[in-house]
């Protein structure tokens, strides 16, 4: 696992240059905290800090050695380092995001950088400027408007998914689309990711009905799936877990690493929504790509209710997703209105 991580040092004046976007409203005087592990590549830190600092504000590096699962805690230490910064930067293998860490962080500033190596952070997807910015935004905006409508939602794939749940009315269960990465909403310091790019949404609990199919990458095992790994929901939960190689991975990590919660499904669908983004077999930058989804199951996404030791995303190519009959994106493509474009 760690050779993904790992990359020739003159990179560091790529990785420069590309974090440059991600950071600008980073303020001068800012406490800015990198949690990251002994298995992420330290040219990505280093590189980091030094666009924190060239911004005028203060950067700390908090490294432990790698936790063992998606969604596990980080260290004591770094949970008790959290009061004293005003943005986190989640730079681990492992994912930080839905851990109790994450989700009780208060008004300190996130940026979600879990998984991510080089290759992702110098790829086509996170060379944004301000007008792919706003572009993905607006897309954003437009999918959560299906999602908040709530109602029936139904998931199909050419790889075989086909899944129906129920969709909350309101704004709850669907993540709120802010102006731009770490501006400050209010009293709140801001939240980003990146690469940047999804509108996700929690459904009811207990409604997943069907099968879900990923086809292109998962949190385990790491890189493109060779073969698809194939669920069967019933009454909200995985029941069945199908394929070749991958499959056998996916019970094997939920066996070792999960609890009753973990076959919880779907916990959360989310569209990726970053015109740029080409695919790399791997979650933090796949999800984001224009022309997938990925249906996690386990803890529950934004305002759901399912606590759980795990939060796996799975990733699905050219899905066809209706709300209320209505198709918000088919085979892939976005399905704007005639005449509107983001």
């Amino acid at each position: 696992m760690l050779e993904q991580y790992v990359s020739p040092a003159n990179k560091i004046v790529d990785l420069v240059a590309s974090l440059q976007f991600p950071f600008a409203n980073v303020r001068p005087g800012e406490n800015v905290m990198i949690v990251t592990d002994t298995n992420m590549d330290p040219l990505i830190w280093q590189a980091m800090m030094a666009v924190i600092r060239s911004r005028g504000a203060d950067p700390t590096l908090m490294m432990y050695t790698p936790r063992a699962h998606h969604t596990a805690e980080p260290t004591a230490p770094v949970a008790h380092a959290l009061k004293g910064c005003d943005i986190c930067v989640f730079l681990t293998t492992t994912a930080l995001a839905h851990s109790d860490f994450s989700e009780n962080r208060g008004n300190v500033g996130v940026l979600l950088m879990e998984e991510a190596n080089v290759e992702i952070l110098t790829s086509p997807g996170c060379q944004l400027n301000d007008e792919d910015m706003q572009r993905i935004l607006a897309s954003e905006r437009w999918v959560r408007e299906f999602w908040m409508e709530g109602g029936d939602v139904h998931v199909v794939t050419p790889a075989g998914t086909d899944l129906r749940a129920a969709l909350v009315p309101g704004t709850k269960r669907s993540a709120y689309i802010r102006r731009g990465i770490l501006v400050p909403e209010a009293e709140k310091r801001g939240v980003g990711t990146w690469p940047f790019g999804e509108c996700r949404v929690t459904p009811l609990e207990g409604s997943g009905e069907g099968r879900v199919v990923w086809d292109i990458c998962g949190h385990a095992p790491p890189g493109r799936y060779r073969k698809p790994v194939s669920l069967t929901v019933k009454a909200g939960r995985v029941v069945k877990i199908e394929g070749d190689g991958e499959a056998d991975e996916v019970r094997r990590y939920l066996e070792t690493h999960g609890d009753e919660n973990s076959y919880a499904a779907p916990a959360e669908i989310s569209v990726g929504l970053n015109h740029k983004a080409t695919i790399l077999g791997t979650v933090r930058n796949d999800k984001k790509a224009l022309g997938t989804a990925h249906i996690a199951i386990g803890r529950s996404d934004i305002g759901g209710s399912i606590v759980s030791a795990t939060h796996f995303d799975g990733l699905m190519a050219r899905p066809t997703i209706t709300v209320n009959g209505k198709a918000l994106i088919r085979e892939g493509v976005l399905q704007f209105p005639p005449g509107w474009t983001p």
